[in-house]
């Protein structure tokens, strides 16, 4: 059951891409694009692996301290793990509550501590590692989960995508992460960047993530 969960993570980060654009530029009128934040992301996988029948369920975790991140938690045979399938990057296993771990994707590394009812998840990208999230194995009400999603962008709250372009998939044999106007390319064989002119942007994510994304600027610049 382990193996299949992961298999179809492994399909949402390649098919279904995180990104903020309907937070940058507005919900556009027609053609919406797949994906979306990590809420948005967590809900469809969440969709998915219910479909599945399996024991699913909405969770939290603090990023930087703050409670603004969402996971999907599933048990399995009386243990409990963590899909963070809506981050940003790409945390292809499970995470779970009772075991900590460690594994290498696209020449990045991910492990976890477990201490005092958390789980502690870091990520190391180009030989620099940094805490990612902490998750309270306390469980949320999901109706409560269900309404800070709802609220999500009109709470005050600042995440870390707020200001700035992001869209992030996998793509062949690397993982694509547009920051800004930064198109970051890791793989196990090593990391590139490349500048990208800022008008370019919607050519670049056609080209090299397969998505027509244009609609969201033309709308934006006519509004």
């Amino acid at each position: 059951m382990i193996d299949q969960i992961e298999l179809l993570m492994l399909e949402h980060f390649r098919h279904i891409p995180f990104h903020n654009l309907s937070l940058l530029y507005g919900e556009p009128c027609e053609n919406k694009i797949l994906g979306g934040t990590c809420s948005d992301k967590t809900l469809a996988f969440l969709a998915d692996v219910r479909d599945r029948g399996v024991d699913a369920h909405l969770h939290t975790a603090y990023i930087g301290g703050t409670e603004i991140h969402r996971l999907v938690r599933v048990q399995i045979n009386a243990r409990s793990f963590y899909a963070d399938i809506g981050n940003g990057w790409p945390a292809l296993k499970l995470f779970p509550m009772d075991e900590e771990i460690s594994f290498e994707c696209f020449g990045m590394k991910y492990r976890t501590e477990i201490t005092n009812g958390w789980v502690r998840v870091f990520h190391e990208k180009q030989g620099m590692e940094s805490p990612q999230m902490s998750i309270n194995n306390t469980k949320r009400s999901e109706t409560e989960i269900l309404e800070q999603i709802r609220s999500r962008y009109t709470s005050g709250i600042n995440y870390p995508f707020s200001n700035s372009l992001r869209f992030s998939l996998i793509v062949g044999n690397e993982f694509l992460f547009l920051r800004g106007n930064r198109l970051e390319r890791y793989s196990d064989s090593g990391f590139s960047v490349q500048e990208l002119n800022e008008q370019g942007i919607p050519h670049i994510i056609q080209k090299e993530f397969g998505f027509d994304v244009s609609f969201y600027f033309e709308e934006h610049a006519a509004g």
